[in-house]
């Protein structure tokens, strides 16, 4: 390395480092949120912007669960709202808890932290899956006819793909011919990951639409998209471009 890259990195780091003016927005600016050394991982969960997906999050399984447990409870279709919802929330941890990552000791904990809370969400997923599978086969009705159905089956086929592509290039990168190309398809796993979040948010606008969340749970579509805002405005401000950056 010559000793301009040396001090165009040191220059670097240090602004990086550098405190917050008072000039500065009160949540930072968009991305530079950083787990400090010695901080554990709980807090990034709640640093920067991160506060608001957690209200967001939480409002949505107490919406959710709120509305399943005050209607009659249909065995097994209840759980497929209750699973999901939850499957939501352990999804938004995997992300939240990960981010702010930056050293390698923090990105090995971040990443087994991340993958556990993906096993739980796929756990829920999937469990919901079955729920409304069984639920339509015992009272015959047909699949795949609104558009929350739709967008259900390809946000689970994603998912799947997701899980899968995550788990084996951290875990097992000679699937793809060594780390150093496993690595390059990390940026592509996290823009999925964003991805998947926002079709997780427009598929529960879509709940409340269809007769079961606005007639029976009488789901609040304005409720469930103030949820959806208040998520997005806490997990994408902390998105670090140079991470995601293709071009």
């Amino acid at each position: 390395m010559s000793s301009q890259d040396t001090t165009t990195q040191d220059t670097t780091q240090a602004a990086a480092a550098a405190p917050a003016s008072e000039q500065e927005p009160l949540l930072g600016r968009p991305g530079d949120v950083a787990q400090g050394e010695g901080e554990g991982l709980l807090r990034n969960l709640v640093a920067g912007t991160a506060s608001l997906a957690q209200i967001g999050g939480l409002v949505l399984v107490a919406l959710v669960w709120g509305a399943v447990f005050t209607h009659r409870i249909l065995v097994p279709f209840s759980l497929h709202p209750l699973l999901n919802s939850l499957a939501i929330l352990f999804a938004l941890e995997a992300i939240l808890v990960l981010q702010p990552t930056h050293t390698p000791d923090q990105r090995q904990k971040g990443t087994y932290t991340h993958a556990s809370f993906v096993g739980l969400a796929a756990l829920c997923f999937y469990g919901a899956l079955a729920a409304v599978l069984v639920h339509k086969k015992r009272a015959g009705l047909p699949h795949f006819e609104s558009p929350h159905a739709i967008l259900g089956v390809i946000i689970y086929s994603l998912l799947l793909l997701q899980a899968f592509i995550g788990f084996t290039q951290y875990f097992v990168p000679g699937l793809y011919g060594g780390v150093g190309n496993a690595k390059v398809l990390y940026k592509y796993h996290r823009i999925s990951g964003y991805l998947l979040l926002t079709l997780f948010l427009v598929n529960l606008i879509l709940a409340s639409l269809i007769d079961y969340g606005r007639l029976v749970l009488n789901l609040k579509t304005w409720g469930v998209a103030l949820v959806g805002v208040l998520i997005v405005a806490g997990v994408f401000p902390r998105i670090k471009k140079q991470k995601i950056r293709i071009f």
